[in-house]
């Protein structure tokens, strides 16, 4: 999966920091909120506003801005809103309620490289697309973006008065792709399968095996499968890419089953991990097990029903 935010340590310890440092005892000391609101924040034009961009999964669009003229030291975080420009008006990618949506990736940074993924994947939610077979390609347009900065406290919560968006600028010649999110699928792998390869050649075998989001974009997986009785070993992965196509995740990191028991509720829950470490459950009654896959929290919930 991809990174989506700079490392949380060093963000929650340079804000503990500039919070201290807020905390000192002087007369002259600045003070967050709206008495000290920022009034100035320029995003640059890009040096690619007029040329050709195709985007892709692959490829990254740069955007530079000066940071906000906080009056104190500020570790801002920024937020990328993309825009359709149509007959001069921009069309941004917002809620129901008229809320802005922003991309999933910020920043901390003032130049910053932005998935071509991102981009078009909120182009294509501004144009209405529901599901992948809906897509409709509308070739070459110009495309808006703008940054809204705040400033977080411990909990990432948006301190009051540090809000402020950028201006915005265009891509003249920009073309997004069928980007639109499907429901997700997870794949459970394991002796209830028969320990079928995760690869695209057993795509078709592997069906029975399907664990589904509950719903496009909630990260959250659920699924009740009839396994019989007997020693249960199992784990999962998000991708078709093979054993070590490094799209697994499990108990634990190392390629080894850990032995685990159901609660005399006939429940387990869990935290996973990125790797190859299987839940193995001896003794496994046999009957229906759900799933529950939650991707938000990183963690798993098994259910003998």
């Amino acid at each position: 999966m991809k990174t989506k935010y700079l490392r949380s340590g060093l963000f929650l310890a340079m804000a503990a920091m500039l919070f201290n440092a807020c905390d000192t005892d002087r007369d002259d000391n600045p003070v967050i909120g709206p008495d000290n609101a920022p009034t100035e924040f320029v995003l640059n034009t890009p040096a690619m506003s007029e040329q050709f961009i195709q985007l892709s999964a692959d490829n990254k669009v740069n955007l530079t801005w000066s940071q906000p003229n906080y009056v104190y030291n500020a570790i801002a975080t920024y937020e990328i809103q993309v825009g359709v420009v149509d007959n001069g008006n921009v069309k941004w990618l917002t809620d129901e309620d008229g809320k802005p949506i922003y991309l999933d990736t910020n920043f901390n940074e003032c130049n910053v490289n932005i998935s071509g993924d991102e981009i078009a994947e909120a182009i294509c939610k501004i144009d209405g697309f529901g599901t992948p077979e809906e897509y409709v390609d509308k070739g070459v347009r110009e495309i808006a973006m703008r940054v809204r900065s705040t400033i977080r406290n411990a909990s990432n919560e948006v301190v009051p008065g540090t809000e402020i968006v950028s201006n915005y600028v265009t891509f003249k010649h920009m073309a997004a792709y069928n980007a639109v999110k499907g429901i997700g699928t997870i794949w459970l792998i394991g002796s209830c399968g028969g320990w079928k390869e995760p690869s695209a050649a057993n795509a078709e075998a592997l069906e029975p095996w399907i664990i589904y989001e509950t719903e496009i974009g909630s990260k959250i997986y659920k699924g009740t499968f009839k396994i019989e009785a007997g020693d249960l070993t199992f784990r999962f992965y998000t991708k078709l890419t093979g054993w070590d196509g490094g799209a697994s995740i499990g108990h634990k990191v190392n390629d080894e089953a850990t032995e685990c028991t159901f609660s005399a509720d006939g429940s387990f829950a869990d935290k996973y991990v990125s790797g190859k470490g299987s839940w193995q459950f001896n003794g496994f009654p046999g009957g229906d097990l759900e799933i529950t896959i939650d991707m938000n929290a990183s963690t798993v919930k098994f259910v003998i029903l």
